[in-house]
C-alpha cells in the first residue's frame, strides 16, 4: 500500500486515536475515504489500481454502496464503460421505498465501497442488490480492515477483493517514519485480534 499510504496519512484520510465504528466495535485507527474524490489525482490512481488488479470480466453493472461507494461505483462505471447504480443503507421510507437506484434486474453486478470491516453493510447492500433481482458476483473495497468481511461475504457466494488493507497501510506509514512503532504495534495487536483461528 506504500503507493498510496503516506498521501493518504497526510491528508487526514487515515488517523490515529480511539474511534467508534459503524459496526460498534471500537477500533484505534480510523481510515476515511469520503474525502478521497476531493483530491483526483488519489482518485484516479486508486481507479487504476482497480482497473489493473480486479476482473471486470463478466460485470454489467457497477454498483456503489452509500456514500462513499458511490463516486467509487461512478469513477469506475466511466473507465469501464459499464452500467452504474447505487446502494442506499437503508430502504427509502418514501415513494418507491427503493433501496437500489439503477437497473439492476437479471444483471451481473460488482458491488463496491471505501473500507469493510466486519461486511455486514456490504452483505445488506447484497441482500438489496439481490431483492431487486441482481446477480451479484463480486464485491470490491479500496481497504480491507480485516475483521471478517472476506470470510462473511465468500459465505454468501461473493468473489470479494480488497486493493490493500488496515495492516498494509500502517506497515507502510511505519516503514515510511510517519507513524513511531509504538502506534504500529498498537495497530497490529488491535487486528491480530480478529485473526480466525
Amino acid at each position: 500500500m506504500s503507493w498510496i499510504a503516506a498521501d493518504l496519512y497526510r491528508r487526514g484520510m487515515v488517523k490515529l486515536g480511539l474511534f467508534k465504528l459503524t459496526s460498534g466495535l471500537e477500533s484505534p485507527f480510523y481510515i476515511d475515504l469520503r474525502r478521497l474524490y476531493s483530491y483526483p489525482e488519489l482518485a484516479v490512481r486508486v481507479v487504476e489500481r482497480a482497473l489493473s488488479t480486479v476482473p471486470f470480466h463478466g460485470v454489467e453493472v457497477v454498483a456503489g454502496v452509500e456514500t462513499a461507494g458511490i463516486p467509487l461505483a461512478a469513477f469506475l462505471a466511466c473507465r469501464t464503460g459499464l452500467a452504474m447504480a447505487y446502494v442506499r443503507k437503508n430502504r427509502k421510507n418514501h415513494a418507491t421505498g427503493q433501496a437500489v437506484e439503477g437497473d439492476v434486474a437479471n444483471k451481473r453486478v460488482m458491488v463496491v465501497d471505501d473500507v469493510v470491516t466486519t461486511g455486514g453493510t456490504l452483505l445488506r447492500s447484497i441482500d438489496y442488490l439481490r431483492e431487486a433481482g441482481a446477480a451479484v458476483v463480486r464485491a470490491l473495497v479500496v481497504v480491507d480492515r480485516e475483521q471478517g468481511a472476506r470470510q462473511l461475504l465468500t459465505r454468501h457466494g461473493v468473489e470479494f477483493y480488497a486493493l490493500t488493507t488496515a495492516r498494509e497501510i500502517f506497515e507502510a506509514l511505519w516503514r515510511e517514519g510517519l507513524i513511531a512503532h509504538e502506534e504500529y504495534k498498537r495497530v497490529v495487536d488491535y487486528l491480530d485480534s480478529f485473526k480466525l483461528p
